[in-house]
Parts: structure tokens; C-alpha cells; sequence
């Protein structure tokens, strides 16, 4: 019984040891279930988070990268506005042509279908992109982006041949669209004012620059529905998004009057081998810049390549960073707003007005010129120093050009007032011309001058002006001493003709009282009829003006080189003309009035007539006129018949555009049947 008892105990235990063992098993299957079920917990947990993450954060740029897997988009390029002259005759227009786009995927598509099409693709590409080498075409059609430029213009006839290639499959993966590129019609004219754009149609310098935001529109652009390969799909969707045309730009310069003053300052060029000539004229009235040229210029559809073949053989010397430096710092700098000279003795008009405004002196003062002044033990000349004016008026001493009497007003004034009116002339900032690149004058600070530095300045030393700056102070003479601003902008319109926005003449201020500048006036018909502005004299139209020589400075240092000028402005009773004109280092003679008075007597000729102003003759000037010369009807001819059959007669031509001889005559000005002088000229336009 004993034993029994025994073994069934040990039963007992080993039924209980098995129970425990199933138990432990169990509660481990049931801990690595629940870890189990924590880790996919999490897992899921995880992966609804970053589902969230990508589909609510990040939703836009998935989107968008989908969109963009899915679709292509070819830009529409706007039209740029053109640049017309006050009458609308076109100066920058837009001229016609194609784009040519590669879209990459596809030609990879092409490639795997058919090994050695990209090859054969990119030898049958090089004739149409003859700018490219057999490589950059290559590298473009196996680039890895998206869509990229093959050629940003080609012509029709070009695009006829690729249009060819495309239709035999010989390329595939080219797309061509409808652009155009900026073409100058008029060449080599007013280079400085209107400017260039740079590859992607942005206005560079000059007026295609300052009124960029205008000219240049907002691109369009197509979005179509692509293929894995790239290709379109037929039924995809296909979205228009539609440029905005840029506005058009009229400026108030005058094709005409800017013709005749770069012949005038290419002429003296010529004549006087100076570095450079320049001249600006405007309407005193308005503001309005009528002509604004400086030569050298360059051809505005050849902008990088100068004129001069010596200046050629000096480019094709400079490194690349060389050549950037010396288009945009020599080349295409307009000096007529951005640099600066000492003016000399035109300032002597300035100097007159203060004294006068002041109540200092009057057109009967007299003053005596001994030649030499003594200012603080420094001797100043007079330019006769050799011969003295001696005794002389105000009036007198305007026409003789003497220093000594400027010298005079320029004590009564003292600095202070001086200042004062270099101030209201806007000596002290920028006209707020709109051209690009304006700088203001170099005037010593008030406190640091003493006599002699105020001396100098009264008769234009020691102190550098604008060219802008000193005829817009000039003509606020001849406009009853009110300031205008300068402005080469009439207006802005769109393609249909309609004005958009129209700048109106401004007046900046009352500089000095209409009686000062009515004085002034007077002074300066008498330096044309009887001073030292004599070569500036037409019978029949009261001219007036002031000739100029001043030293000119290098890297701080008076030079023997000059800047010669004469400012003239017409007719004086009612001045509705003037242009200042300026020559740089000419060689031989340096006196304002031989240097740059033919320069200016011819610009006033052609002008004053064209402005139909008409001449008034005075006692005894009628016999001073010269005889009338009909003008012919050159229409039809060559230009150098044309040219030819004036000579003839003893008048001038110019051809329009200047850049050019060979062309057939289409328009000329003045008409047949007009009345000029001998030595006038005649404008003659190509079709």
C-alpha cells in the first residue's frame, strides 16, 4: 500500500511539473505574441505617420514632383516692347524667328530602340546649329535634365531644314516655338541712348535698361500631359498660360535732329582728331532731349565689336575679364550722364546769373581786365593776358570771355552765396535724367576752399560737371530761368497705338528771375553776333551762346590736353533750341570757338530749319544771307548717285542709317522743292 501511495505521488508531481512546463510555454508564446503585436503596432504606427507626413506636410512638392513626371512645360516667350523716336519711327524692334528645345528622355527612348541614334541625330544637328561644336550638341541631347535649350534663335530658313529633319525622323525630341531676338533698324545711331539687351532679352545699358520693367513682358507658357518616355499624350490635358506683351518706348529724341548732330560731331571729329566729340540737344521749354551723341559709338547690332580698327587689334588683346571691363566701362559708357568735366568758360553764365539775381552788378557795369589778377599772391590769367580787354562792361565782358571780370563777381557773391546757387542749379545732385549710370558734379565742400578755388570756379575751373548737368542749368536760362528735368522718355504704348503712361514736362524750380534770365539772354546773342561766338552766327536767327577751353584733368593732374566746348541756344527772344557740344582732346588748335563752333553752327543750320523756325532778317543781314539752293528729288536713286547729284549743288548728304551706303533711296529730308543754303544737308533714308 505504501508503495502505491509512493507512486502515486511521483505521478502526481510529474503531472504537475508537465502542467507548469505547458504554463511557462504558454505565458512565452503569450509574451512574444504581445511584443509582437507592439512591434507591428508601432510598425503601423510609424508607417501611418510618415503616410501622413508625405501626404499632409509634404503634399505640395510630391504633388508637384508628380506633375512634373507627368507633364512638360515649353515656355512662351513675350514680346519685348519697341523703341521708337517722337515720331515713330522704329529704332529697336523684335525680329521674328525660332526656338529650338530638346527634350532628353525621349531621345534616350530613341537610343534604346535604336542604338547609335543620338550619334547619328548629332552629326545631322550641326548643320543646323552652326554656333555649336559636335560635342556641346551632344551634351545637350544626353544632358539629365528635364528639357533643355538647343538654340535661344534660328531664322525661317533654318528652321525650314530642321522642321524637314524632325518630319523624316531623322531627330526626334525637338520641340521649335515661335521667339524673336532685338534687331536696331537704324544700326549705328544713338548707341549710348538706346542701348542693348543680352541674351536673355534684359535690357543691358541705356534705355533698353533703365526702362526694362516696360519693355520686357511676362512669359507665357503650354503644359502638357507626358508619357514615362517623355513624349505627349494625344489625350492628355494641355494648359495655356499667356504671356503679357511689354509696352512700347517713345522717345523724345527726334530721328531727324539726331541724325544731323551725329553728322556734325563726326565731322568735327574728322577735322580735329580729337578722342572724342559729344553733344546733347534739347528743347529749353519741356526738358525734352532732343538729340544725345558721342563719338566713337559702336553699330547696336554689333555691340561688342568697336569701330576703330585700331581699338579691334586692342580688344582682340584682353582676357575675357578685360573685355567685359572695356565694353562696360568704356565702350557703352554714356559720358554724357556718367562722366564728368571742368566746363570752363560756359560757367561764366552761371557766375553772371548769380550776380545779377543778387543784385551785385548789371549788363552796364564796367570792369577793367589787367590781364593778370592776384588773388591771395596766386596769379590768375585772363586768356588775353598779353593784350588786356582793360576797361569793358558786363555785357562786354560776357562776349570777350574775360576772367578777371568773373573774378570780380565772384567776390561781391562770397562763397556762400556762390553755393547757395550752385545748389539751385542742381550742381549739388543728379538731374534724375532716365538713363542709367548718372553721376552727380565734383565740387570741393564749401569749408575747405579759400579765394583762389572760389575764383577759378567762377569762370568753370576747379570744379566738374555732367554734361546733363550743365545744359539742364544752361536752357533754365532760356526758359524765363525755370529748371526743367531732363527726360528722354514722351510716353509708353501698347500695340494698338494707346498711351499708357505720358511724361509731362517738370518744372524743378525758379533758379533765377525771368529779368535775370531775360539779361543773360542778351549777353549771349552778343558773344555769337560780336564775341568769341562768332562761328556760331546765321543770318536771320538770334543765336546766342558761350564758347569754352578748359584743361583737361588726369588722375588729378592739369593736362595740356583740353575739353573744348560752346553751348548755343535759338532763336533768343523765344528759345526753343539748344545743344551744347563738347570735343576731348582735340589736336592743333583748342579753342571752343574753332573746335566746336562748326560743329555748332552746322547743327543750328540744319535744325532751325527743320524746327521751322523761320529767319527774321535785321538792317543790312539779308545781304550776309547766302543764296537758296532748291532741293532735288533723289528718290529711287543709289545713295551714292543721290549723294553725288547734291554735291553737285554744294549740299550735303547723310545717310540714314549711317552705318550703310549701299541702299536705294526711299525717303529724303527735306522734300523735294525746299529752300537751303549751300553746305545744308539733306537726310537720306533707306527703305
Amino acid at each position: 500500500m505504501a508503495e502505491n501511495g509512493h507512486e502515486k505521488n511521483i505521478i502526481k508531481r510529474k503531472k504537475k511539473g508537465k502542467k507548469r512546463k505547458r504554463k511557462a510555454a504558454q505565458s512565452s508564446r503569450n509574451r512574444r505574441l504581445f511584443v509582437l503585436f507592439v512591434f507591428i503596432v508601432f510598425m503601423f504606427t510609424v508607417v501611418a505617420a510618415r503616410l501622413g507626413y508625405i501626404q499632409i506636410v509634404k503634399a505640395d512638392k510630391y504633388r508637384a514632383r508628380a506633375v512634373s513626371l507627368q507633364t512638360r512645360e515649353t515656355t512662351v516667350t513675350s514680346s519685348r516692347g519697341s523703341i521708337y523716336d517722337i515720331n515713330s519711327k522704329a529704332l529697336a524692334i523684335n525680329q521674328s524667328g525660332y526656338a529650338v528645345w530638346a527634350a532628353p528622355d525621349e531621345i534616350a527612348a530613341a537610343e534604346k530602340k535604336d542604338p547609335g541614334f543620338t550619334d547619328d541625330m548629332t552629326s545631322a544637328l550641326t548643320g543646323i546649329f552652326t554656333d555649336l561644336t559636335k560635342d556641346e550638341i551632344k551634351e545637350k541631347l544626353t544632358s539629365d535634365k528635364k528639357s533643355v535649350q538647343m538654340a535661344k534663335y534660328i531664322d525661317d530658313s533654318t528652321e525650314k531644314k530642321l522642321s524637314k529633319l524632325i518630319k523624316k525622323g531623322t531627330v526626334k525630341g525637338l520641340q521649335i516655338s515661335a521667339t524673336s531676338r532685338r534687331y536696331y533698324p537704324v544700326g549705328e545711331f544713338a548707341s549710348h541712348v538706346i542701348g542693348i539687351t543680352n541674351d536673355n532679352n534684359v535690357g543691358v545699358f541705356g534705355i533698353e535698361q533703365y526702362y526694362d520693367q516696360y519693355l520686357n513682358g511676362r512669359s507665357g507658357k503650354i503644359v502638357r500631359s507626358t508619357d514615362a518616355s517623355g513624349r505627349s499624350i494625344t489625350s492628355g490635358i494641355e494648359k495655356y498660360y499667356p504671356e503679357t506683351e511689354g509696352l512700347n518706348v517713345v522717345l523724345t529724341i527726334d530721328e531727324v535732329i539726331q541724325h544731323y548732330v551725329e553728322n556734325a560731331i563726326k565731322q568735327v571729329q574728322a577735322n580735329t582728331n580729337a578722342d572724342r566729340v559729344m553733344a546733347i540737344a534739347m528743347n529749353p521749354k519741356t526738358g525734352a532731349v532732343l538729340a544725345m551723341a558721342d563719338y566713337p559709338d559702336f553699330n547696336l547690332n554689333e555691340p561688342r565689336v568697336p569701330i576703330s580698327e585700331s581699338e579691334k587689334t586692342k580688344l582682340a588683346a584682353m582676357t575675357s575679364d578685360e573685355k567685359v571691363k572695356y565694353w562696360s566701362g568704356t565702350m557703352w559708357r554714356n559720358p554724357m550722364v556718367s562722366d564728368t568735366y571742368e566746363p570752363g568758360s560756359p560757367f561764366k553764365l552761371i557766375t553772371t546769373s548769380m550776380a545779377l539775381e543778387e543784385g551785385l552788378t548789371s549788363v552796364g557795369d564796367h570792369f577793367v581786365c589787367p590781364g593778370t589778377v592776384y588773388i591771395s599772391g596766386q596769379p590768375l590769367r585772363c586768356w588775353r593776358y598779353y593784350a588786356p580787354h582793360g576797361g569793358e562792361t558786363l555785357a562786354q565782358g560776357v562776349a570777350n570771355s574775360c576772367n578777371p571780370v568773373f573774378i570780380a563777381l565772384s567776390q561781391r557773391l562770397g562763397k556762400d552765396k556762390f553755393y547757395t546757387y550752385l545748389d539751385r542749379y542742381g550742381f549739388d545732385t543728379t538731374t534724375g535724367i532716365d538713363l542709367p549710370g548718372e553721376t552727380s558734379a565734383i565740387i570741393q565742400k564749401k569749408d575747405d576752399i579759400g579765394k583762389v578755388v572760389l575764383a577759378t570756379m567762377s569762370y568753370g575751373q576747379g570744379i566738374a560737371v555732367t554734361p546733363i548737368q550743365l545744359i539742364t542749368a544752361f536752357t533754365s536760362i532760356g526758359n524765363d530761368g525755370k529748371m526743367m528735368k531732363p527726360r528722354m522718355v514722351d510716353r509708353l504704348v501698347n500695340d494698338n497705338g494707346k498711351t499708357v503712361v505720358k511724361y509731362s514736362p517738370e518744372v524743378i524750380r525758379q533758379v533765377v528771375s525771368k529779368s535775370t534770365a531775360d539779361d543773360v539772354c542778351r549777353m549771349m546773342e552778343g558773344v555769337v553776333r560780336t564775341g568769341t561766338g562768332k562761328t556760331a552766327y546765321i543770318p536771320g536767327y538770334r543765336i546766342g551762346g558761350k564758347t569754352g577751353t578748359a584743361q583737361k584733368v588726369v588722375n588729378g593732374r592739369y593736362t595740356d590736353f583740353t575739353y573744348s566746348s560752346f553751348f548755343a541756344m535759338a532763336p533768343m527772344d523765344d528759345p526753343q533750341f539748344a545743344v551744347l557740344f563738347i570735343v576731348d582732346s582735340p589736336k592743333g588748335v583748342h579753342g571752343g570757338a574753332a573746335t566746336a563752333g562748326p560743329g555748332v553752327h552746322q547743327i543750328m543750320s540744319d535744325c532751325l530749319k527743320y524746327l521751322n523756325i523761320t529767319p527774321v532778317y535785321t538792317n543790312g543781314e539779308e545781304a550776309d544771307a547766302t543764296a537758296k539752293t532748291t532741293v532735288p528729288d533723289v528718290t529711287g536713286m543709289s545713295y551714292s548717285k543721290a549723294k553725288s547729284t547734291l554735291k553737285d549743288i554744294e549740299l550735303d548728304s547723310i545717310a540714314c542709317p549711317s552705318d550703310t551706303e549701299n541702299f536705294r533711296v526711299a525717303e529724303q529730308y527735306p522734300k523735294a522743292g525746299a529752300e537751303l543754303s549751300p553746305g545744308d544737308s539733306v537726310c537720306l533714308y533707306a527703305e
